[in-house]
């Protein structure tokens, strides 16, 4: 019989991403599943399992947002957690990794396809150096891929999506000062994310002393497709912030091998994207430009990165039987 690993990603917040794979093979088709409760995320599995068959596994990979201390998970998204000795018993298995999601995002850019990616402006990479993954979506994450010399890599989650948030013109500085009274101490997140989209139209809208309500990031931008100027505003402010964090991660995490944005607010604002614009805050460096002149910056366009990291994990010649 053929033997399976299991593979999913609950770090939404709405759903469970569920996928079956071969060690060290790229997964099947995915599943999505809306989950809000324990009892949701076991009988999600379950459900998922019995419509493939029932396969023997041998061994479960999971990306979280959460973190783990002492064998139990919290999902703070979700508003519940798990523990390994009850995934480990529901499923009939020994081998349990726990990862963080961003992690696995960068544990699968090793595996990307030529078309899974797009280079978007920078030198060439250079060959085993480190890169760092950045993905903002309902938060802001960051991760370090490095390799091991034996032709493997490495990925080390970070904490940088709350490294503090700096302004480098007026108008950042006085959103950032009404972030200021709203937080206290201001992450780069609350401006580089999803809501971060959101809580900068805010900021926008008080300094025009415009008193409405802020409309969700979606509308945000289907606002600025329409030319609505506040709007368009919102996306520039939070792309610029974007960049000035690549080029940070860049500079700290010394990513020579390059540097991979991975994450929702880039699908959500799409074409909106301005490469060039992006460019040029990224450069804005001073003296250490040339360093980051030779950095690849990339987009990723594969799917579900997550699950596709999972992969990386299970060796199948060193997988038991």
């Amino acid at each position: 019989m053929v033997q399976s690993v299991l593979l999913s990603d609950i770090s939404s917040g709405d759903y469970l991403k569920l996928a079956l794979a071969r060690p060290g093979e790229r997964p099947g088709a995915f599943m999505h599943y809306t989950c809000s409760s324990l009892d949701e995320f076991n009988a999600d599995i379950m459900e998922f399992l019995s419509a493939n068959g029932n396969p023997r596994l041998r061994g479960a990979a999971f990306s979280t947002s959460g973190w783990e201390t002492n064998g139990v998970v919290e999902l703070v998204r979700y508003g519940f957690h798990l523990k390994r000795g009850d995934i480990r018993n529901l499923l009939g298995i020994q081998r349990l990794n726990i990862v963080n999601n961003l992690v696995a995002k960068a544990l699968a850019v090793p595996q990307l396809e030529p078309h899974e990616r797009e280079k978007l402006f920078g030198g060439d990479a250079t060959p085993d150096q480190p890169i760092a993954v950045i993905g903002p979506e309902h938060g802001l994450g960051v991760a370090l891929l490095v390799p091991d010399g034996m032709g493997n890599w490495t990925a080390m989650p970070s904490e940088g999506g709350h490294t503090d948030l700096s302004a480098t013109n007026a108008e950042e500085a006085a959103v950032l000062e009404l972030m200021v009274k709203k937080f206290g101490h201001v992450s780069r997140e609350r401006a580089v994310s999803i809501a971060g989209l959101a809580e900068i139209w805010r900021c926008l809208a008080l300094l025009d002393k415009d008193d409405v309500p802020t409309p969700p990031p979606e509308e945000i931008v289907a606002r600025a497709y329409a030319e609505d100027e506040r709007s368009k505003r919102a996306i520039a402010l939070a792309m610029g912030w974007y960049a000035a964090m690549a080029a940070d991660a860049a500079l700290m995490m010394g990513a020579r091998g390059g540097i991979y944005l991975s994450g929702g607010i880039g699908d959500l604002v799409g074409d909106l994207f301005d490469i060039e614009a992006f460019a040029t805050r990224f450069y804005d460096k001073g003296r250490v430009i040339s360093f980051l002149k030779g950095i690849p910056v990339y987009r990723t366009k594969a799917s579900e990165m997550e699950i596709l990291g999972l992969t990386t994990l299970f060796d199948p010649d060193l997988m038991p039987v």
